[in-house]
């Protein structure tokens, strides 16, 4: 089956494969990276528009990602210490961990029923392959925070 295309304000021109279970679609805005990624068959610009805001306003949902990290930064801090180690990475205390991660990635998933998002921050590629991931469920809602490799 030949590559379908859609155009939209926010991505630009998105091209898949309706035959391909799985499609994505990367840029970089800054050091962040971007990626969409969906089932081929079910791409539509509503769906495109779902997700839009997550890039089009990515201070913002940052912002409400940072602050749910902050919410509960002894059990987030606590978990990214069981993997590495308060000896491997520094700013390993409650004041200054959240604002010592970096926003890496930002995952969007349109269709999905229960993950819209999920934003990705890490103290350093350098010092852990560990992040910090901030689920955006239905809603545009901070779903969860959880450590993960």
């Amino acid at each position: 089956m030949t590559a379908h295309r859609i155009s939209h304000p926010v991505f630009g021109t998105v091209e898949f494969d309706p035959a391909d279970p799985e499609c994505s679609w990367e840029t970089t805005a800054g050091s962040v990276r971007v990626d969409l990624t969906f089932a081929g068959a079910v791409v539509s610009p509503d769906a495109l528009d779902e997700v839009a805001p997550f890039v089009a306003e990515l201070a913002r949902f940052d912002a409400r990602a940072r602050a749910a990290i902050e919410d509960d930064v002894d059990a987030v801090l606590g978990d990214y210490l069981d993997f590495d180690g308060a000896e491997a990475l520094p700013h390993t205390t409650p004041d200054t961990f959240p604002a010592a991660l970096r926003l890496v990635r930002v995952g969007l998933y349109p269709g999905d029923p229960e993950t819209r998002a999920v934003f990705d921050y890490t103290l350093g590629r350098d010092l852990t392959d560990h992040l910090v991931a901030v689920r955006f469920g239905a809603g545009r809602t901070v779903g969860a925070v959880a450590v993960e490799s």
